[in-house]
């Protein structure tokens, strides 16, 4: 008998190893009870239906004459997805330092683990509101679909991207994440949750555009809703800065992988 042993490929590696990360972060996220996953789906949910209760309550029905259900949701969605996402994998590497004792575990695999999770999540809970509003009565069905599939996952691919920036600047200083947490809440207010650009005088239009989180509610919109066209999404900006912040976080990556190590 041949004592022979097939060596395997570092991408059979990887994916053995990420696939052990996945079982170990999904039973350490959400825990053994599904109460986990409920929540995962509640929060965004609850988190809109509260504000489209004080929508209501001040006498809005409907913005842009659209149900201010769906014009919130639509708004709190890719927000909370790119600020959640970006914040969870800024800490991946740093929170599995342990785990590199071992040879097969790279610093890149808990973030790779980290992102399929939070993507996966942030697809599922959205496809999920979406039917849940479906069946009480929303008219759902974008007008342009392919351009809300894309628009989300070109959010995912931001998040994620920024996310690699910021899990590089955890090394340096651990409070990041708390500092970006504390960046965030006021970007809540000015990336069109609440409204669409046309609602603002135009004058202001160059300042509010600044923000890519404004850019993606606008698309969402956009392709969402037939009575509205927004006139300042910018599909050629979000994605040049989609292609900085993975580019500057991949260069980051490279010169400090040994830094992630000794750390």
């Amino acid at each position: 008998m041949s004592n022979f042993v097939a060596r395997r490929t570092p991408v059979q590696v990887m994916r053995d190893t990420v696939s052990a990360l996945l079982a170990r972060e999904l039973k350490s996220r959400f825990g053994s009870k599904k109460l986990g996953y409920f929540w995962a789906l509640a929060e965004p949910g609850l988190q809109a239906s509260v504000i489209a209760v004080i929508f209501t309550i001040l006498g809005r029905n409907s913005l842009s004459g659209v149900p201010v259900a769906l014009f919130i949701l639509l708004g709190v969605l890719p927000f909370r997805g790119f600020t959640k996402i970006s914040t969870q994998l800024s800490t991946a590497i740093k929170s599995n330092k342990a785990l590199f004792s071992y040879r097969q575990v790279s610093p890149i695999d808990p973030f790779i683990t980290r992102l399929i999770i939070e993507a996966a999540t942030y697809l599922i809970i959205y496809t999920l509101l979406m039917i849940i509003l479906f069946w009480s009565g929303f008219q759902v069905i974008p007008e342009k679909p392919m351009e809300l599939i894309l628009i989300n996952l070109l959010m995912l691919a931001m998040a994620s991207g920024y996310g690699l920036v910021l899990a590089n600047m955890v090394i340096f200083y651990e409070d990041t994440p708390r500092i970006i947490s504390l960046i965030h809440q006021p970007l809540f207010f000015v990336s069109g949750i609440f409204f669409v650009i046309t609602m603002i005088p135009s004058h202001y239009w160059e300042y509010l555009t600044w923000n890519p989180l404004l850019h993606f509610t606008e698309l969402s919109r956009d392709a969402m809703f037939f009575n509205y066209q927004t006139p300042v999404g910018d599909w050629f900006y979000i994605s040049i800065i989609t292609i900085g912040v993975w580019g500057t976080g991949l260069a980051l990556y490279w010169v400090n992988r040994h830094r992630f190590l000794a750390a």
